[in-house]
């Protein structure tokens, strides 16, 4: 069941490359607007980047080492119009993650995010450590 809001995403990403070396960045923001039962999400940000290199470059594949370094920063929702005080968190992470690419129909990641910082708002559960993954496969 969804909440009842309408939300907005709007985001941006970069990428630089210098002979095996790249950098990226990339950040996104979500405009959450009231749902049903007067109740409303914060807006929040979430942001990634960091440097990397290829450890092999060929015609049909890549595999590339990347530093990441990524944070999210959310305010505390609402609920009519007070403050739900043990919803807010801003949180930095950084980590390694490996990339492979084979030709332009298959890419893989696989990640992990160790927390620098993270600052809740209340009482919440927050993870130690985050590991991502995921597989593109274009057909």
């Amino acid at each position: 069941m969804g909440t009842g809001s309408f939300d907005g995403v709007v985001g941006t990403g970069i990428f630089t490359r210098w002979k095996r070396l790249f950098l990226t960045a990339s950040a996104q923001y979500a405009i959450r607007t009231k749902g049903d039962f007067d109740y409303q999400f914060a807006n929040d940000l979430t942001w990634s980047g960091g440097p990397g290199v290829y450890l092999a470059l060929g015609h049909k594949y890549t595999l590339a080492l990347q530093a990441v370094v990524s944070g999210e920063y959310k305010d505390t929702d609402t609920f009519q119009g007070a403050s739900a005080d043990d919803t807010g968190v801003t949180a930095v992470y950084l980590g390694p993650q490996l990339s492979f690419t084979w030709s332009s129909k298959l890419s893989a990641q696989v990640g992990a995010d160790l927390p620098i910082s993270i600052d809740n708002t209340a009482l919440q559960t927050v993870p130690d450590y985050r590991v991502h993954a995921g597989v593109t496969w274009h057909f």
